[in-house]
């Protein structure tokens, strides 16, 4: 119908299919890789959305935007991987004693730094034609991903934060927001997100994710609720069971996401008893739902605001 077609229009998309930032020969089967990202696209075109979506053009982000976020010797040893030998590596590291350990999780090429900045970019330029009314929400289909890179550490196959960068650019005199809430549903907890803001009143960070029996990256316990002024404004939900599905997230986001994010308006308080409701909600769920497949999630999309997952990232609304 002409509703469900204007429905689909007002969600952007942001693609960037340029075959950039590839692993080693050595490395083909690496999980991060361009294919990551094409088999949801074509995904999409196959179920016939692609046409009734509007797409924004990625960009990259500038300069002064990733410092919004990172420090400058970070990106400083970001753009230096653009004349380095293609490597695997371990993670980066700044300050004394720091640079690149031992490993073969991280891989770069001479396109690493550029790709980077495009999904960064890509999702600041899906955030702000939110913020412009073009769009009401979207998803940023970009890589590498970002959610574990810190303000001076490059991990977990990521190189700049891609949401943060969004977040800090919301926030900025440009964007206009006072406050910002990102939602983190990766099977593996955010660190590096949850680092950038643990003391930043502004966002309201909430992650789902595995935890426990050494799972990577071995943070983001309930008990982890941020500092200072945003003391509060972390919210994690740890998982310790696997194959957690759709009920299991909505329920999540009915009896937790939602009244948190409804009670901190920017003036406000924060709630102090999250950290047992979201502790003792997540070992509740002991079993995971027979009812719904862990692989369809997009029904959980509804209620993100600014949102990143190892597939993408998104933009839109806080809820009312």
């Amino acid at each position: 119908s002409e509703r469900t077609r204007e429905h689909f229009m007002a969600i952007g998309l942001v693609y960037d299919g340029h075959a950039q930032h590839l692993p080693p020969a050595s490395a083909r089967a690496h999980i991060e890789t361009p294919e990551r990202v094409s088999v949801i696209y074509r995904a999409l075109g196959k179920a016939r959305l692609l046409d009734r979506l509007t797409r924004v053009a990625p960009r990259e982000a500038t300069r002064a935007e990733a410092e919004a976020v990172h420090t400058a010797e970070h990106l400083d040893a970001l753009e230096a991987l653009a004349d380095a030998e293609p490597s695997l590596r371990g993670a980066w590291r700044g300050g004394a004693g720091g640079g690149w350990s031992l490993g073969r999780d991280m891989f770069h090429d001479a396109q690493t730094a550029c790709a980077a900045r495009r999904a960064a970019g890509g999702v600041v330029a899906l955030t702000e034609a939110v913020l412009r009314g073009e769009i009401s929400s979207g998803f940023a289909l970009v890589r590498p991903p970002g959610h574990h890179a810190c303000e001076d550490r490059m991990a977990g196959f990521c190189f700049l934060n891609s949401v943060a960068v969004a977040a800090r650019a919301a926030l900025s005199p440009r964007g206009g927001l006072r406050r910002v809430l990102v939602v983190d549903w990766d099977v593996h907890h955010g660190d590096g997100t949850q680092a950038i803001f643990e003391e930043d009143p502004a966002v309201l960070f909430f992650s789902l994710h595995r935890f426990g029996r050494g799972f990577f990256p071995g943070t983001g316990a309930a008990s982890c609720v941020g500092g200072g002024a945003a003391a509060g404004r972390t919210v994690n939900v740890p998982f310790r069971r696997e194959g957690m599905g759709d009920a299991e997230y909505l329920a999540a986001f009915d009896a937790l996401l939602l009244p948190i994010a409804r009670a901190l308006p920017s003036s406000s308080s924060p709630p102090r008893a999250h950290p047992r409701l979201a502790r003792d909600w997540a070992e509740s769920r002991r079993e995971p739902s027979t009812r719904s497949s862990s692989s369809s999630r997009p029904a959980s999309t509804r209620r993100a605001a600014t949102w990143r997952t190892s597939r993408g990232a998104g933009a839109g609304p806080l809820p009312d």
